[in-house]
């Protein structure tokens, strides 16, 4: 659906939530399918690409708005199975729905060479819950396909119905996961009124009245190629074919005017001169000498004293939904509000105080790289923060978000172009992109190893800016007892056999200090043993670790979300009658302009007979984060050198006839 619906918060202004609910399937009494050709029976080997495992012949969506305020898509697929890689891949399918969406008619069969026909009968459609997120069941309408096998043609359909929805703002998939020989778009809009598309990353189509129809035009678009998913690419709007629809159409400067006109005008209302407000502002600030300070006072009040009910694990979506205010100024009497109603808070008193201040609108770079001049329509772009200038220069704040500490962005919304509206107009103005230095995580770890191989210690992670943020808010509705299994799963990615216990999370409610994880953990035969021999891996937080890159080819560009850096240190103490026998530390890996940077140093405390490691390494200096699939090959060489530094293996020898332990 619109990108709108799948922010990573909520907006400003208005809450868009995914309820996710039960839907009852409803079968169609009669099924159209469309009769199977002899010449797709028998197709060998793919048309569009010669190594596809399956292929679409067509991919058919039906995007009705005939009706006011109601949407549906039908999908109807037929897909050949070329490998069994394809088998698998369409072996079982999930269909999810959401608060206000309706699944039906869902149907599926299996057509084999010779043209047998098997069917997915009712009774082999199940509904499962996929997750549970902040007491809401995301569930699936579910089924495995009967029958599938390298050569048979599956295909299947089903309708999806949205209420409160409408074709504007709807995007058009034209690139997959699989090639498609034939896509189509059939769309009918609401009576009267005509659906502009644009397109993006693929030639300008244009609609034509489809033949047997009646009120739908269609748009067709033939051998597409797969979109092929590489590690670090762009978000998909920056590289896979789509199409972007609109009702209307204008130029782009009134468009974004009216978008001001909007805003500022809600604006005004908010930043009505009332008394309590101008009263608390100064009661808030008293005894701050700078702007600084000044903002950062009502920043943390706002924040720390009123209640956020969206992020309030306690209630429903519907107890959410019921808390409603009139005026800004009840949200300081009811010490209560939501995302958006604590940034408008925040937005008040500041002005209130004497600060400028205007509503931030921005895109969501883990969907695009927008700019008004590509993504002209106000789709792209939503309340996103507030904009304060402090000593002539602007800044961004969310205090609506718990986990964002003063003056930080979410990582989606830094560089970008965005949108400040003030109640006088608006500007256009970059958002900063946080460097190497804000975020980073520091690992600390103290060891013992044994003369079998086995290490046991204690481990210590801390994590600022970015890696902080992220961490907080994906499971920031969690209970505590979550988080630690999510932590412990990640660990153990790496370290399947760690053994870990004495877990603690700290700082995670103050975002304002690292969020810290810390715990003992034993790793039985961590250093391979052979004969008197153990060979070691000193680097401990990359034990375990892949190539980034492992294709040798690039289709897409390479993309990291932000610039970021890590420090570690371990400390391993030897076993009693080891000693280092061949232990040189990996050389410095980088490039000349410092994007990339790995250092890597051991030395030995005699004493103590204890190995201690360092190492540093960031990446993104000069805030670097794109690159064309033309750099592949250095910056796969580049990360190809780190893993191998950081997996660099070192050797010890027994002096002893026995090892001890």
């Amino acid at each position: 659906m619109k990108s709108l619906l799948f922010r990573k918060h909520y907006s400003m202004l208005f809450v868009f939530c995914c309820l996710f609910i039960f839907s009852h399937t409803v079968f169609a009494d009669e099924t159209y399918w469309k009769p199977v050709t002899p010449a797709e029976l028998q197709i060998k080997t793919p048309q569009v690409e010669p190594d596809a495992d399956a292929e679409a012949i067509f991919w058919e969506v039906r995007l009705d708005n005939k009706k006011a305020n109601r949407l549906s898509y039908k999908h109807y697929v037929r897909v050949k199975i070329f490998t069994e890689r394809g088998r698998e891949k369409f072996s079982k399918f999930d269909i999810p729905f959401l608060k206000g969406k309706k699944v039906e008619d869902v149907a599926a069969r299996v057509i084999k060479p010779d043209g047998t026909i098997i069917p997915l009968l009712q009774s082999d459609i199940f509904e499962r819950e996929i997750v549970t997120l902040r007491k809401i069941k995301i569930k699936a309408k579910s089924f495995a396909v009967p029958g599938i096998e390298p050569g048979v043609i599956v295909e299947y359909q089903y309708r999806e119905i949205f209420k409160n929805d409408s074709a504007g703002g709807e995007r058009m998939i034209f690139q997959r996961d699989i090639p498609l020989q034939k896509v189509t778009y059939y769309v009918r809009p609401y009576e009267n009124m005509t659906l502009i598309p644009k397109f993006y990353n693929m030639p300008e189509a244009r609609f034509v009245k489809a033949p047997t129809e009646e009120g739908f035009s269609m748009i067709t678009v033939d051998n597409v190629p797969a979109l092929k998913e590489e590690p670090y690419m762009p978000p998909d709007d920056e590289v896979r074919r789509w199409g972007y629809l609109s009702y209307q159409s204008f130029d782009s400067l009134f468009q974004w005017s009216r978008v001001s006109q909007y805003y500022g005008s809600f604006l005004t209302e908010i930043f009505k001169p009332n008394k309590e407000i101008e009263q608390k502002a100064v009661e808030i600030t008293s005894g701050a000498v700078t702007q600084e300070d000044k903002l950062r006072k009502i920043y943390d009040f706002v924040q720390k004293n009123i209640r956020n009910i969206t992020f309030d694990p306690r209630l429903t979506d519907d107890q959410r939904e019921s808390v409603q205010f009139k005026e800004i100024v009840q949200v300081l009497r009811m010490r209560t509000g939501n995302v958006q109603l604590i940034d408008l808070l925040f937005a008040a008193l500041a002005k209130s105080y004497g600060f400028e201040v205007n509503l931030l609108l921005t895109g969501d770079r883990s969907e695009n790289f927008f700019t008004p001049e590509k993504y002209n329509n106000p789709g792209f772009i939503n309340p996103a923060g507030i904009a304060v200038k402090v000593d002539k220069e602007w800044k961004f704040f969310n205090p609506g978000l718990p986990f964002l500490p003063y003056g930080k962005m979410v990582w989606y919304e830094e560089n970008l172009n965005s949108m400040l509206v003030g109640e006088n107009g608006y500007i256009w103005k970059q958002t900063p992109l946080s460097d190497i230095s804000t975020t980073v995580v520091r690992r600390n770890a103290k060891f013992k190893l044994t003369g079998e191989g086995a290490l046991e210690g204690t481990v210590k992670f801390l994590y600022a800016g970015h890696m902080a943020i992220n961490r907080r808010r994906e499971v920031y509705m969690s209970s505590p007892e979550k988080r630690e299994e999510a932590f412990k799963e990640e660990i153990k990615k790496n370290i399947s056999a760690a053994e870990i216990s004495e877990f603690a999370i700290e700082n995670f409610e103050d975002n304002e200090k690292p969020l810290t994880y810390s715990f003992k953990i034993k790793v039985p035969n961590y250093a391979q043993k052979t004969g008197k021999r153990l060979f070691v891996q000193p680097g401990f937080f990359e034990y375990g670790s892949t190539p980034v890159f492992s294709s040798s080819t690039r289709t897409n560009d390479i993309y990291f979300p932000y610039p970021w850096s890590e420090k570690d240190y371990v400390e391993i103490e030897l076993p009693t009658g080891f000693s280092l026998d061949n232990a040189d530390a990996p050389g410095d890996v980088g490039d000349p302009a410092k994007i990339g940077q790995l250092k890597i140093a051991m030395s030995l405390d005699n004493a103590k007979n204890t190995l201690k490691y360092q190492r540093t390494f960031h990446f993104g200096g000069g805030g670097n984060i794109l690159f064309p699939a033309s750099s592949y090959q250095p910056l796969k060489s580049l990360f190809d050198s780190f893993h191998k530094a950081d997996t660099h293996t070192i050797t010890l020898k027994s002096s002893s006839p026995e090892t001890k332990q």
